[in-house]
């Protein structure tokens, strides 16, 4: 009996043997499966990195070659361009050294310098030696002030400017008037005929809107004045007899107006020429000697420009003095028509 019993505890013992070599097979089998498909992913993913590395290094040189390309276009375009400067600086240096061989040739034969339009010959100036010369501009300041200020600078004479607010964007230009030690005087705020010759009260309106800007834009307060259109104007016709109390109220009033006894006509319609400009600056009253010569200062009055250096250089050529108008120079009223 007890061998039976230990046969059939060795019986168990083997199945139990073999029970564990077969779990241990499986396992074996199980783990042989796994580790050949992380084999398989870990040759994909290192294929796909290399691949990717591959991409990026084919980038890279595309990126090098055109950056290459781009800086060979620019040293092209540079070396050009300096072509080109040298070819420019080199005309330049030529004409320079043209110019200077001409002066040297003129100043060598004596040559004279080239002059104005229509020059007289120095017996052709009239002696008005006694003449005091005031150039006085209507409806400034505009962009065209600077010009007529330099001008006046370089010949060293002093004018009077009626200021409007016509050009409101170039007002700051009345401190360089008064700057440069030229008189400023009062014109009109709106310049607007229909409006200031409405009646009394809206005239005197809009000559204080006039004084008031130049005192705030200069801090000077003056009493000159002129009229728009003139003492003598027609176009104040549509209320009758408006100058005639105007001229009177001013004066009562402590105001000084004035008007012109020169024409320049660089306020025709259709405009003047430079020369015709010069020319109707030549026409001086014989009986004055206060002459007083009627011009604009606004953005379209270019010929005024041009013509200006050329009207200075003929009355110094016929010894006249120049000056700035003040309250006691001759008025030179012309005769109220309303």
């Amino acid at each position: 009996m007890k061998a039976a019993k230990q046969n059939q505890i060795l019986k168990y013992i083997l199945i139990g043997c073999a029970a564990v070599i077969l779990i241990l097979s499986v396992v074996l089998c199980v783990t042989a499966v796994k580790n050949k498909d992380l084999k398989s992913g870990g040759n994909a993913a290192s294929e796909a990195l290399v691949s990717a590395a591959q991409e990026r290094e084919s980038l890279e040189a595309a990126r090098a070659s055109e950056a290459e390309s781009f800086r060979n276009q620019l040293n092209e375009q540079s070396s050009a361009f300096a072509d080109e400067k040298n070819a420019l600086n080199q005309t330049i240096a030529d004409l320079n050294k043209q110019i200077s061989m001409k002066h040297a040739a003129e100043t060598a034969t004596g040559a004279p310098k080239p002059t104005s339009p229509n020059p007289m010959a120095p017996g052709e100036y009239p002696d008005w030696s006694n003449k005091t010369i005031y150039l006085t501009f209507d409806d400034g300041p505009s962009p065209r002030t600077p010009e007529v200020l330099k001008i006046l600078k370089d010949n060293g004479v002093k004018a009077t400017f009626f200021v409007t607010h016509l050009n409101g964007k170039s007002s700051h230009y009345m401190k360089d008037i008064v700057a440069e030690g030229h008189t400023i005087a009062l014109h009109s705020y709106t310049h607007n005929y229909d409006k200031i010759y409405a009646s009394e009260e809206a005239y005197f309106a809009d000559l204080q809107q006039i004084s008031d800007l130049v005192y705030n834009e200069t801090g000077v307060r003056t009493n000159l004045m002129r009229f728009p259109g003139g003492g003598s104007n027609t176009v104040s016709k549509f209320n009758p007899g408006i100058m005639t109390r105007l001229t009177q109220m001013v004066t009562d009033k402590g105001y000084v107006y004035f008007d012109w006894n020169v024409v320049s006509g660089d306020a025709n319609r259709g405009g003047a020429t430079a020369q015709q400009i010069i020319n109707n600056c030549r026409k001086v009253p014989k009986k004055s000697d206060a002459v007083i010569v009627l011009m604009h200062d606004a953005a379209d009055k270019r010929t005024t420009v041009e013509a200006l250096p050329e009207v200075i250089a003929y009355y110094k050529a016929a010894g006249c003095k120049f000056a700035a108008i003040t309250a006691s120079t001759p008025p030179a009223h012309q005769r109220v028509v309303n």
